[in-house]
């Protein structure tokens, strides 16, 4: 592929159809139905305690950060902004999602993609065992999820200052957290097939980054798909197969 293939406008949107790609493919192999239960429950659990917490607390809290005024233009701009914030904050709650959500349902998840790469590769599925211990498994997704997390708070953090500014600072802050936030996401999910391939974690940062155009495509599907109600209940599974079929198309020279 050529170097700027990734940075054409074709390469975002065939990333961005990567979820709806892999609802099409699991709908397709009725192998793969009862890998998506869990996370599916999950799903449903996990984003009913977000969104009870966010529309019982969040809402209050990002009014308070804002200034009041009577004039009409002001009161236009202060609602714009706490849109903004509200989507912001709660992109970052999808990621938090994420990641919680790939830890409960991680044999299941890891099972799903190792099924999704033989299946679409015509492979046989007695292949796609894992090779170390479960517990081993675990612990070791556990580590990376809890080094990615650090590594978004790292960033995110500080861009929470950027609300300080007047005017146009909650409007940058909600920019650069979507941008974040989809690169994070498809990290997150571009992570299965990456780690199957030994890549530590500056390797997947750089894979990526490599994906130019992609990444965001990817991660900004994903993160609708968490920020929409009912449909995000599929996105555990969604995203993960989503991700794999995407390495798929661009996969690692085998190491020699």
């Amino acid at each position: 592929m050529r170097p700027g293939a990734q940075l054409h406008p074709l390469a975002f949107a065939r990333a961005a159809a990567a979820p709806l790609t892999a609802l099409g493919f699991v709908w397709r192999h009725k192998r793969l139905w009862w890998l998506t239960t869990l996370p599916f429950l999950v799903n449903l659990a996990l984003f009913a305690l977000f969104f009870w917490f966010s529309y019982t607390h969040l809402g209050q809290w990002v009014r308070g950060l804002l200034p009041s005024a009577e004039s009409w233009w002001w009161q236009a701009l202060a609602y714009l902004l706490l849109v903004l914030l509200v989507l912001a904050l709660l992109a970052l709650e999808v990621y938090l999602f994420a990641v919680v959500g790939r830890i409960i349902c991680e044999p299941f998840l890891d099972l799903l993609t190792r099924r999704t790469e033989r299946l679409a590769q015509d492979m046989p599925l007695g292949a796609a065992a894992r090779s170390a211990g479960l517990l081993h498994d675990l612990l070791r997704v556990i580590r990376q999820s809890i080094l990615r997390l650090l590594l978004f708070l790292a960033v995110m953090l500080p861009l929470l200052l950027l609300n300080l500014l007047p005017g146009l600072g909650g409007l940058i802050y909600a920019a650069l957290a979507w941008l974040v936030t989809s690169f994070f996401l498809a990290l997150e999910f571009m992570d299965y097939p990456l780690d199957r391939r030994g890549l530590r974690l500056r390797e997947k940062i750089a894979y990526v980054r490599g994906m130019g155009l992609g990444w965001l495509g990817f991660g900004s599907a994903v993160l609708v798909l968490g920020l929409v109600p009912l449909v995000n209940f599929a996105l555990l599974p969604l995203a993960a197969v989503g991700g794999t079929l995407l390495y798929l198309q661009r996969p690692l020279a085998p190491k020699s």
